[in-house]
């Protein structure tokens, strides 16, 4: 009999005793659950610091990649300030390794900061090469951990090695693996040409930026799209010698573009090469001279190709303007400085699909 007078026969007693088993069942599910989802987001935390700290690493390589490329530009450009000093260009194969040592002490110190703050934030100890972050001064990587590749002409990868131990710790969970190979891409669009600087005795400054109607699956440039004839312009050759359109009411400053014939790489132009060192002819890139900054050096003949290594090299066999025009209007094609006529080599001319004459 209950409290208030019930009678329970046995019958209504036993069907009690699943409910109470049931109940306390629960219980135990219930907190089995909470602890499985307690791991559950541990393991969360854990496995997000793992990809925070490779995410780290990839961009901390992009920014200290680029600011080693520019620094780069700038020792062969301050250098050649020095009238002393006849050759300020990086010795060969120094200019790469310039910017591997200049990468690594950046990209060491984004990736023991950002580690740093990570354990704070989740209370996890975080080990990199088997040394914990925090015993780290300023090196997690080295130089051999480190490699550039490039496989187009306006940038190149930063490459972490894969394999280097990392272990993630958290009372009860600790996650050991290694870091997978990292690469990260540097852009050099927007950095000065030491190349074109120097080898102009200081007369012309360009800035690396890409011409934009180069399609690499044709290997077409457009340069002779239209004819202007009353302008005396091919277009878009001409946009391309006019490159950023003036913005700064300075001199034209010609766009890039990928030149698998015969152009140089970003580190060729470090070290002042004549020819490329890199065998994939998918990096080069060549540029255009405006005018004829070196005239003084040609002994009077101005006929120069206006390509950039060959006029630097001081090409002058087959080399001719583009006439533009018809009867007493056929002109030759001038450069958007609008000082000097643009002569080109047949070689070039061939390459790029270009005629001597457009009269229409």
């Amino acid at each position: 009999m209950d409290e208030k007078g019930y009678a329970f026969t046995p019958l209504v007693f036993l069907l009690f005793i699943p409910i109470m088993i049931i109940a306390v069942d629960f219980d135990d599910v219930v907190h089995e659950a909470n602890s499985i989802v307690a791991i559950a987001m541990g393991g969360d935390v854990t496995y997000s610091t793992v990809t925070n700290i490779i995410s780290a690493t990839e961009k901390g390589g992009q920014d200290a990649g680029r600011s080693a490329a520019y620094n780069a530009t700038r020792v062969v450009i301050d250098k050649s300030s020095n009238l002393s000093n006849p050759n300020p260009f990086f010795a060969s194969g120094q200019s790469k390794k310039y910017i591997i040592d200049n990468t690594l002490p950046v990209l060491n110190a984004n990736v023991i900061a950002t580690c740093l703050d990570m354990e704070k934030q989740t209370g996890r100890e975080i080990y990199i090469n088997n040394i914990k972050i925090t015993n780290y001064t300023n090196a997690t990587f080295s130089a051999s951990d480190i490699t550039i590749t490039q496989t187009e002409p306006f940038g190149f990868y930063i490459n972490l090695r894969g394999g280097i131990p990392i272990k993630v710790v958290q009372k009860d969970q600790v996650y050991e693996g290694t870091l997978p190979s990292i690469s990260s891409y540097v852009s050099i669009r927007g950095m000065e040409d030491p190349y074109i600087w120097v080898n102009s005795k200081q007369r012309t400054s360009n800035i690396i930026y890409e011409y934009p109607y180069y399609k690499d699956y044709e290997n077409s440039y457009f340069f002779d799209e239209n004819v202007s004839v009353d302008d005396h312009r091919l277009n878009f050759l001409w946009e391309c010698l006019n490159g950023t359109d003036n913005p700064s009411q300075i001199t034209p400053r010609p766009y890039y573009f990928p030149d698998p014939l015969g152009g140089l790489t970003f580190f060729d132009r470090l070290e002042n090469r004549s020819t490329s060192s890199d065998s994939n002819n998918k990096t080069w890139m060549s540029t255009f001279i405006l005018g004829d900054p070196l005239k003084d050096e040609h002994a009077g003949n101005e006929i120069v190709s206006r390509l950039d290594h060959e006029y630097f090299s001081g090409v002058t066999t087959n080399v001719g303007p583009i006439y533009i025009g018809t009867g007493n209007d056929k002109e030759p094609m001038q450069d958007s400085s609008g000082t000097a006529v643009f002569y080109l080599s047949k070689k070039y001319k061939d390459f790029f699909g270009l005629d001597d004459w457009y009269n229409n």
